[in-house]
């Protein structure tokens, strides 16, 4: 196989994040509110480092919401009878997106508590 350039590689990884985006009704909530809580971080005027957080959370969500669903995309195409050890294995992947969203809400309402306080 013949070895891409880098701007190739770039474009495809966009292609999968449009992708994902675009097919995925979990991951197109995750992005809304993603950007929702970013655009009010900044109108809330938080710290560079807690903004730096608040964004690097987002991130992380989608993330793993995107390393989830292509977890089940493949076992689903490896194996599309019924598992129960592939089926284990798909239930510790949505748990990890379950505690990265935790994370995010636990960050987000210590991070953005006081400034919504503030602001009323």
């Amino acid at each position: 196989m013949e070895k891409r350039k880098l701007h190739q590689s770039v474009w495809i990884a966009i292609r999968g994040i449009a992708d994902g985006i675009s097919r995925e009704r979990n991951i197109k909530i995750q992005v809304v509110i993603g950007i929702a809580v970013i655009v009010a971080s900044i109108l809330l005027k938080l710290s560079t480092t807690e903004l730096a957080l608040i964004i690097f959370i987002c991130f992380f969500v989608i993330i793993m919401e995107m390393l989830n669903t292509s977890l089940e995309k493949l076992t689903d195409k490896l194996r599309p009878e019924h598992d129960g050890d592939i089926g284990k294995i798909k239930d510790l992947a949505a748990g990890a997106v379950l505690l990265a969203v935790t994370l995010s809400i636990i960050l987000g309402f210590l991070i953005l508590l006081r400034p919504i306080i503030d602001l009323f």
